[in-house]
């Protein structure tokens, strides 16, 4: 007789956790956009009158951050694997952390 369960464990979080994570995240997403433009406006007025070169870098990983935290917000269950989901909101975070570390980075 077989006594393995093939069901998931009770400790893994729920589709619906991981959807509110990716809401928080979206929300976090406009404090570090106004991070990021006072780190680019600090720059650009307090140095040689142009911030660093990674700016645009910074705005295009918030932007794709914002598309990602929507995409695994709103799909459906079915539409797309829990872990992939916890990934999408992984990969959110990750993005969201990287446009003001972009934004610090002045070479100029």
């Amino acid at each position: 007789m077989d006594t393995t369960e093939t069901t998931a464990p009770t400790f893994a979080p729920s589709t619906g956790a991981v959807r509110v994570f990716a809401g928080i995240g979206l929300l976090l997403l406009v404090f570090a956009f106004l991070l990021t433009v006072g780190i680019v406006l600090h720059q650009a007025y307090s140095g040689d009158g142009a911030s660093g070169p990674s700016t645009e870098l910074a705005l295009w990983a918030l932007g794709f951050s914002g598309l990602v935290g929507l995409w695994a917000m709103s799909l459906p269950k079915e539409a797309v694997g829990h872990a992939v989901r916890r990934g999408a909101v992984f990969a959110q975070y990750a993005l969201m952390a990287a446009g003001p570390l972009l934004a610090a980075v002045d070479l100029s």
